[in-house]
């Protein structure tokens, strides 16, 4: 694919592992100047190191810290003289638990993560965006933002939201032309898939090898294209969203899910 990204600096939060990990590669191979955030020094130094045929930028980075995001922003700004792409990437479930077994304290940190992680990552980038000739924010969402099971409400409630968070900065940016759009993914293999497997393990009492070939069954039942996602499956949609070839796309939801959504 030539998306023609060469010279764009691109921010990609969460971007040491899975999805996130998948979107910094997919974006350098296009091209672009990339760096990636996340809170750990380890999964910085092997991120960085894994990407390091892109020379990737791997900057540590609080995203529930308005400070700590100014600062890592700041220091993508200083290394590469401006910032074209963000990709809102962070996040995750935190918990795993059903309505009654959720605290207070559970939804909040869910809107933490999930939410205002996207608030202030766009805060401390918009200056930016706004001076490029090519601004883009693509936040990752989930398909449980429109259609939620009965688990993790306190995920899918702040994935709801950040679909609409979208929609109200695409108008946002408009006069400059910053386009902004979500992707929402379906199951994809990740951390947090590995974290579910192994809590169902202990729930049902089997080897985390057996629970893994069980939910893998099970989810690939639930998929028209009958396999489970990979973060590749995401990154070539965001990769596209980032490029001139969806410049009349705006304050949209892409769903990449094999098919599995049942709504329109």
């Amino acid at each position: 694919m030539n998306l023609a990204l060469s010279g764009r600096v691109a921010l990609v939060t969460g971007g040491t592992k899975g999805i996130g990990r998948a979107i910094a590669q997919a974006l350098a191979e296009e091209g672009a100047r990339v760096a990636v955030t996340a809170r750990g020094a380890q999964a910085l130094g092997e991120a960085a190191q894994q990407l390091s045929a892109w020379n990737v930028l791997a900057v540590a980075a609080d995203a529930i810290d308005q400070t700590a995001v100014d600062s890592a922003v700041a220091r993508v700004v200083e290394v590469h003289g401006g910032l074209d792409i963000l990709v809102n990437n962070v996040g995750g479930a935190g918990k795993f638990a059903g309505f009654r077994d959720l605290q207070d304290s559970d939804w909040r940190s869910a809107f933490d993560l999930n939410v205002l992680s996207m608030v202030h990552f766009v805060r401390a980038a918009e200056p930016y965006l706004r001076k490029s000739k090519c601004g883009r924010v693509i936040n990752i969402s989930s398909i449980s933002g429109v259609q939620p099971g009965a688990f993790n409400p306190h995920y899918t409630v702040t994935k709801a939201a950040t679909i609409n968070l979208t929609q109200c900065l695409a108008k946002h940016f408009a006069v400059d032309r910053v386009l902004v759009n979500v992707v929402c993914p379906g199951p994809v293999h990740s951390d947090s898939w590995d974290a579910n497997v192994a809590r169902l393990a202990v729930e049902r009492g089997i080897p985390v090898a057996e629970a893994r070939l069980q939910v893998e069954r099970e989810e690939a039942g639930k998929i028209p294209l009958g396999r489970v996602g990979e973060g590749e499956d995401i990154a070539g949609m965001v990769a596209f969203l980032a490029s001139e070839k969806a410049g009349w796309a705006t304050g949209s939801c892409f769903h990449v899910n094999g098919g599995k959504l049942s709504t329109i």
